[in-house]
């Protein structure tokens, strides 16, 4: 092993072999699916292996690797690798199709990749195949193809030109001495490019966004403290986070999930459970055997949990809390987690992949008098981890969705859409933010980024007078109706307090009269009885008359984007298509 590296202690080839020093047989993560459970001194030694591989192919500081591959060890090690020597990880979406990757590929120009076997009912080495080919006839090989391909499990494969099995990297990394990688270490530093994330594109297409290695694990500079951490402190949170496993369902091409893998490496020494990939009853499975006590995911993840479980949730019994992410959280699902799985805490974020972690809340709901459970909490305040506690009673005071305290370091204005002034609080209007966390966009393509730092989030939102961020909705998705302004997350919201609805969505559509008309589309309940008429009259009880929608929407379920997210271009073409046959919708 080589010996400590005298380097910024933030950085990743740093913080990896202090774990390995100190922790050594630990499990740090475990893809329980495939049978992968690794020590930090396992995945240490592995990360210098790859690392040197990479310096021996001619990858240099500031080039970039892309990965193409469902979740899986080999995908942390090559990308912590890529982060010691200074070079730039290109996690692609594994529901990408080969155009798509032909995009990415154009964007980022890596020098490397590393690709799956398969993934989602996909051949990842025939679309690259494919791509090559389309070029082999040219004058000139394009620049961004990358000249290295390696294939994860590639040893039980005919391997075609120019892909190479991963076990090669093993072995032109073991040829390498440590002095090399020692100097690309040194040549690190927190606030280089770390990562090119592609945003969802669940209502567009992606857009890359870079962001540092600072961005996921500097505090703000405001709030930097000049001494060391406490060691005491430290050795105290380890010793609490041993007794927890805590599961990410969350993809590592996602901004949540890649930022997880760095909740063991920089604030406690706590096992990641994570998933080759998502699936419901995949995850109660793992939750059950691998006995997680935290989850990380996003509602709809969570909710679709709880729905295939019908009521019996001896599975998740292990389970003391939930962290969810990515998305608005519903006070009516808030309601259910609390009641039938009876957790001790809540926990919820906000933020996106181009501003980063913006604001959070922890909700307990029952573990007040917890003393491990407490200690944690005071404990990973103190490591700026966590903006402070929410009442539950402010959650379900709350007909929208409340994304807790402003973290610290953040600074938060709320735009009115139209004028573009300051409003106060319990106004509404673009949640607009400033901090170290906010990235810029890959070949500057964000209009959304000023002068001045300020990033536009395209959310809309208030501070409540608890000084709680509350977020109402997108810019996007306001419906103009006959020149009122409706937020679709209210119509949800009060759709949700029906027992007998399991998800609802609501989106505006074309109408030659008002502009846009409402519509909704409604997951029901199993064994429910609901009819289009019957909710329409119910709601013209709770809401405005012209808030009511006109189209009511029965789906089996809300399409989800690969990041588990609703898919809002899936569902507004489903409506279309079915406006556009005049089917009557009831």
């Amino acid at each position: 092993m080589m010996d400590m590296i005298p380097c910024n202690p933030e950085t990743i080839a740093f913080l990896l072999q202090k774990r390995a020093r100190t922790c050594a047989k630990d499990v740090a993560y475990s893809f329980p699916e495939i049978e992968q459970h690794y020590t930090w001194g396992k995945l240490w030694n592995e990360v210098q292996l790859i690392a040197k591989g990479y310096l021996e192919l001619g990858i240099q500081k500031g080039d970039s690797i892309a990965f193409l591959m469902t979740g899986r060890m080999e995908l942390i090690i090559s990308m912590f690798a890529a982060a010691c020597i200074g070079a730039v990880s290109v996690p692609l979406n594994t529901y990408s199709k080969k155009a798509e990757i032909r995009e990415f590929l154009k964007g980022a120009s890596p020098k490397a990749m590393i690709i799956g076997k398969e993934g989602h009912q996909q051949q990842y080495p025939s679309m690259l195949i494919d791509i090559f080919r389309d070029y082999e006839y040219s004058d000139s090989r394009p620049a961004w193809l990358p000249a290295h391909i390696f294939i994860v499990e590639g040893d039980d494969l005919e391997v075609q030109s120019p892909m190479r099995p991963y076990s090669d990297l093993y072995t032109i990394g073991a040829q390498s001495n440590d002095d090399a990688l020692l100097r690309a270490c040194l040549l690190t530093s927190i606030n280089d490019p770390l990562i090119l994330l592609y945003t969802s594109g669940t209502t567009g297409s992606p857009k890359g966004v870079v962001r540092s290695t600072a961005s996921f694990l500097a505090t703000a500079p405001k709030y930097t403290s000049k001494k060391e951490a406490n060691p005491i402190l430290q050795k105290m949170t380890d010793v609490i986070a041993r007794r927890f496993s805590v599961i990410s369902l969350l993809p590592l091409y996602h901004l949540g999930g890649f930022g997880v893998i760095f909740t063991n490496l920089r604030v406690c020494n706590v096992r990641m459970v994570l998933l080759s990939h998502y699936h419901p009853l995949t995850a109660i499975a793992v939750v059950k055997k691998e006995s997680c006590r935290v989850l990380i995911g996003t509602p709809y993840m969570v909710q679709r949990m709880m729905s295939v479980s019908q009521g019996n949730y001896a599975a998740l019994s292990s389970l003391i809390g939930i962290s969810f992410t990515s998305a608005a959280v519903s006070s009516s699902l808030l309601h259910r987690v609390k009641s039938e799985l009876k957790l001790l805490f809540f926990m919820v974020t906000y933020g996106s992949t181009e501003a980063g972690s913006i604001a959070n809340g922890t909700c307990f709901t029952g573990g007040e008098r917890n003393l491990i459970l407490s200690i944690l909490f005071r404990l990973m305040r103190r490591a700026n981890l966590l903006s402070g506690a929410v009442e539950y009673k402010h959650f379900e005071q709350n007909s929208y969705s409340l994304a807790g305290k402003v973290d610290r370091g953040v600074e938060i204005r709320i735009r009115d859409v139209v004028t573009g002034n300051d409003q106060s609080v319990l106004e509404q209007g673009e949640i607009v933010v400033r901090s170290h966390r906010v990235m810029s966009m890959l070949n500057n393509q964000s209009t959304y980024l000023e002068e001045d730092g300020w990033f536009r989030t395209g959310d809309l939102g208030f501070i409540d007078s608890h000084h709680n961020l509350t977020i109402s909705g997108r810019v996007h998705r306001l419906i103009s109706r006959g020149g009122e302004k409706i937020s679709p997350l209210e119509i949800e919201g009060v759709l949700l307090m029906n027992e007998d609805i399991e998800d609802a969505f609501v989106l505006g559509v074309p109408d030659a009269l008002y502009g846009e008309k409402l519509c909704a589309c409604v997951v029901a309940r199993k064994g429910s009885n609901l009819s289009a008429e019957v909710l329409i009259s119910s709601l013209a009880n709770q809401i405005s008359a012209f808030k009511v929608p006109e189209h009511i929407v029965f789906l089996p379920e809300l399409p989800l984007s690969p990041t588990g997210k609703i898919s809002v271009v899936e569902i507004r073409a489903i409506v279309m298509n079915g406006l556009s046959r005049e089917i009557r919708y009831a």
